[in-house]
């Protein structure tokens, strides 16, 4: 596996951690609702962070659509 798809791969399950996280909260009280939207929030800037990593060994077809 590509150092690209590594981090495309983790900024994935990050997104997918951070949509169960949204899920629950919609049905857990107020103090775990709270708590699991920072949860949220931190999955996603950990995703956006994985992504930005992945894009400095993208392919140059992927750099070039990006661009």
């Amino acid at each position: 596996m590509t150092p690209y798809e590594t981090f495309m791969n983790g900024a994935r399950m990050a997104r997918k951690i951070a949509a169960e996280c949204l899920e629950e909260a919609k049905t857990a009280d107020t103090a775990r609702g709270f708590h699991l939207i920072v949860e949220h929030d931190r999955h996603i800037e950990r995703a956006e962070d994985y992504e930005m990593r992945a894009h400095w060994y993208a392919p140059e077809i992927e750099q070039e659509i990006a661009a």
